[in-house]
């Protein structure tokens, strides 16, 4: 199997990619929840932020977004006041990212050797999978526990992850995940 590497400055938002088949299993689960409600009920309230690459995401009030800069506006999510992108690391500051691919959900959604879990959904009318990982070789430190979820946008895919950082909560960033994907809308780019 081949990983893509990404450039540095885009290496920590993971894609995944590999030569495999496409997966087989249960049919796909259809997500029906109120983008508003599904917010509110883990954040308490909501901030709107939508990313360059023509999507807009609702996150906890008690989050931030990063700034343009490194990285495009609106790709990695924190709790606290302020989310730094390093200018020359691979460290990861946010337990979330967010990224717009090109291409097909297909083949950015492969399975992974580390692969523990996959479910195939349907949110909002779009095809998705949500993957859970465990990781034992690879830039995060063996045992790092990671969600992803890969989203069509029409020939396009939103990757976004959430990724157990040290002395944060995986669980509330896993959940907070979870609803920022549902509440993704495509915008007009």
């Amino acid at each position: 199997m081949r990983h893509l590497r990404a450039t540095a400055a885009a290496a920590p938002l993971l894609v995944l990619a590999a030569c495999a088949a496409p997966a087989t299993g249960p049919a796909p689960q259809a997500v029906s929840v109120s983008p508003v409600a599904q917010a509110v009920a883990v954040t308490g309230g909501q901030n709107l932020c939508t990313g360059p690459a023509g999507h807009r995401v609702s996150y906890p009030a008690d989050w931030s977004t990063n700034e343009a800069g490194v990285l495009p506006q609106c790709s990695w999510f924190g709790p606290g006041g302020e989310v730094v992108v390093p200018e020359a690391s691979d460290v990861r500051t946010a337990p979330v990212t967010l990224q717009v691919v090109d291409a097909l959900l297909a083949e950015v959604a492969v399975r992974v050797p580390d692969e523990v879990a996959r479910t195939e959904l349907e949110v909002g009318g779009r095809s998705a999978v949500r993957t859970e990982q465990v990781t034992t070789v690879g830039l995060y430190p063996e045992g790092t526990r990671i969600t992803t979820w890969a989203l069509d946008l029409d020939g396009r895919t939103l990757v976004a992850d959430a990724v157990e950082l040290p002395g944060g909560d995986h669980e509330r960033a896993v959940a907070v995940l979870d609803e920022m994907v549902q509440t993704l809308e495509p915008t007009a780019g």
